[in-house]
């Protein structure tokens, strides 16, 4: 099979040419109507926790991550399954325009080389206001070239029926000093289900839900209880994989708003196994 070509191609052709899998793949009437194209409802799944937005940003992330996949996908000129791992991502958050109504998202994207593909992303209410845009690099590996990367599975693919993207963060060891905090997070493949069968591995979205979700304890302690904030520009990178079995340690800490005149803080979230630095997201923001 080659790149797609038919008028408009659904999940069942597309999803046997990428990576993810359910639960982890949750989006509904996915359709592909040109190659490089795709759209699909965007459900919401994870808790917002202290963020005032209609979507959190890292399920806002997944979401459209996975439609821009698609989107590279469809036009893949190469057979087969591919991985697409998100390696850079810039993106922003828009302030809810009502109350949350049914959100769907478009893509296009292009194979930029051999083994990368770039793809623009956008999530818009049904009244047609922008929520969320999202443009990636993605790295594009073989299934052969993915399994000498990854090796030998740590743990086997979790089992259980229950979607883990419905849950808080399980953070752990969590500690708060002035604006900074760390926290623990164990990657199990109870965690990582669809992502990616056979060798479960924390998804970036994830990562990012530790990294918010321990910012919201930082948010907590230095402003009150009541505290929300408001996300604008971020960007991402995502340089290594966290497979099952490993414990990550997850950092936070104030820095430098790329765009001062729209939002006058910013905090940087960083995810390590080890020595490795797994991931790491800096997010512009306003506390409201």
């Amino acid at each position: 099979m080659t790149s797609v070509e038919s008028t408009t191609v659904t999940y069942e052709e597309i999803g046997p040419r990428i990576c993810v899998t359910p639960p982890y793949f949750a989006l509904e009437d996915l359709v592909s109507p040109a190659p490089g194209l795709a759209s699909a409802t965007v459900p919401v799944q994870t808790p917002t926790g202290r963020q005032l937005t209609h979507i959190n940003l890292a399920e806002g992330g997944r979401h459209l991550a996975i439609l821009g996949l698609c989107a590279a996908a469809s036009v893949n000129p190469r057979a087969g399954q591919h991985y697409y791992l998100a390696h850079r991502g810039i993106g922003r958050m828009y302030p809810p325009a009502k109350t949350l109504t049914t959100l769907r998202g478009t893509a296009s994207a292009r194979m930029s080389g051999r083994n990368r593909a770039l793809a623009e992303t956008e999530l818009h209410d049904a009244d047609g206001n922008l929520v969320a845009r999202l443009d990636l690099e993605y790295l594009v590996l073989s299934v052969p070239v993915f399994r000498r990367l990854m090796g030998p599975a740590a743990e086997p693919d979790a089992m259980e029926p229950a979607s883990p993207y419905s849950a808080p963060a399980p953070l752990t060891d969590v500690a708060v000093d002035a604006h900074r905090a760390t926290a623990k997070l164990s990657v199990e493949a109870a965690t990582c289900r669809g992502h990616f069968a056979g060798y479960p591995a924390l998804p970036v979205s994830v990562a990012g839900y530790a990294s918010f979700a321990l910012f919201d304890h930082v948010l907590e302690a230095t402003t009150g209880p009541d505290a929300r904030w408001q996300a604008g520009r971020y960007q991402l990178e995502a340089d290594h994989l966290a497979s099952a079995g490993e414990t990550c340690t997850v950092d936070v800490e104030p820095s430098t708003p790329v765009e001062p005149e729209a939002h006058d803080k910013a905090f940087t979230g960083t995810l390590r196994s080890g020595d490795r630095e797994v991931f790491t997201i800096q997010v512009d923001y306003t506390e409201v």
